[in-house]
């Protein structure tokens, strides 16, 4: 199949030079999925876009959005109202809409796209789609939290770095993400189901600002400055002590600081395993939610001494973190800034 554009929708205009430069270096595919089950009910919500660059903004200039829940009988007619709504809104933008109602096994089945989808955006779809609902969720063996004094002994070291190291410059974490798409539900303390989701109505009500909301990652990240921890992670590869970077981040903030990375993401939609070469002793993971692409498992298997920088701070309600760490890693319980000025900090050495 190939996918018509949309009518181009301007996301961020005003661009400096130095963010127009970062362009070509910059990810201009946005893609987000995710499907939630809990107590009879599920909710998928999927969308992808392409950004381009036109006169100092940028620009999106295809997308596809798609959402299905089953929900109990009798609670979708205000969730279809909402997608009524939300059908002619995105109409005013060019997009094409298509919304079902059905009902299977006592429950009531919504489906609502808006936008083109390529052929890979309606695989992805269908797998979230028959995706099984996680039955338990692991608590993390949480080791005691290592001083915060130098430690060189941690390097030479590869990286694996997350969306912690990548909020300090001001970006979202894949919690607001989450937020953004209404995946939670913070206040019954689970996943958004049913009569209460509001997104329906928020796309209703504002669908070029719910558009911004689903690209925040990638623009955010070329109107970005590199943080204090990223220039420290550039000065880790130059003088050797880091010797290879793999990262699950989107937005290739790395690019600013010249630092080359594999990015281990795969789709991001599903936990697709990358096979890892290794290059050092070590792996430090900074600011890593849960090992979905296997990155940490193979490095043990490897015996390689895993060292852990993570602040522990909020994430969503039900979902895997730090399930990965054992009493055998090296944890720093504290963000990325203050680890790399701290405990990964050459700079003293090489004046003496």
């Amino acid at each position: 199949m190939t996918h018509k554009a949309n009518p181009m929708v301007r996301l961020v205009e005003g661009l400096l030079p130095d963010q127009m430069r970062f362009w070509d270096a910059a990810n201009h595919h946005v893609l987000w999925g995710w499907k939630r089950d809990a107590r009879g009910e599920n909710r998928l919500v999927y969308f992808s876009g392409d950004l381009e660059l036109k006169q100092g903004a940028i620009c999106l200039t295809r997308f596809f959005f798609a959402y299905r829940a089953v929900v109990r009988a009798g609670t979708a007619r205000g969730l279809m109202a909402d997608f009524e709504d939300a059908g002619e809104a995105f109409a005013g933008l060019g997009a094409p809409s298509q919304l079902a109602h059905s009902r299977k096994e006592g429950r009531e089945v919504i489906a609502f796209s808006t936008g083109h989808a390529s052929d890979g955006d309606l695989d992805r779809v269908r797998r979230l789609k028959l995706r099984r609902p996680r039955k338990h969720f692991v608590q993390p063996d949480f080791p005691a939290p290592a001083a915060m004094t130098p430690n060189h002994a941690l390097f030479p070291a590869d990286f694996y770095v997350g969306s912690g190291l990548s909020y300090e410059a001001g970006l979202p974490t894949l919690c607001d993400m989450h937020d953004a798409f209404a995946v939670d539900c913070h206040k019954a303390n689970g996943f958004m189901t049913g009569a209460r989701d509001w997104l329906p109505r928020a796309l209703a009500a504002d669908p070029t600002g719910k558009l911004r909301s689903f690209c925040k990652v990638h623009t955010q990240a070329v109107l970005a400055e590199p943080t204090a921890a990223m220039r420290a992670i550039s000065e880790l590869v130059n003088s050797g002590h880091v010797r290879k970077i793999f990262t699950d981040n989107v937005d290739n903030l790395l690019s600013k600081v010249s630092v080359p990375f594999e990015r281990v993401r795969g789709s991001g939609v599903f936990n697709e395993r990358y096979d890892a070469r290794f290059s050092s002793p070590s792996l430090v993971i900074v600011g890593v939610a849960a090992d979905r692409r296997q990155i940490i498992r193979q490095a043990r298997s490897r015996a390689m001494r895993c060292v852990v920088v993570n602040p522990c701070m909020k994430v969503s309600p039900n979902v895997t973190h730090l399930d990965y760490l054992t009493q055998r890693d090296v944890f720093y319980k504290t963000e990325a800034a203050r680890f790399f000025e701290t405990v990964a900090d050459f700079s003293l050495s090489a004046r003496s």
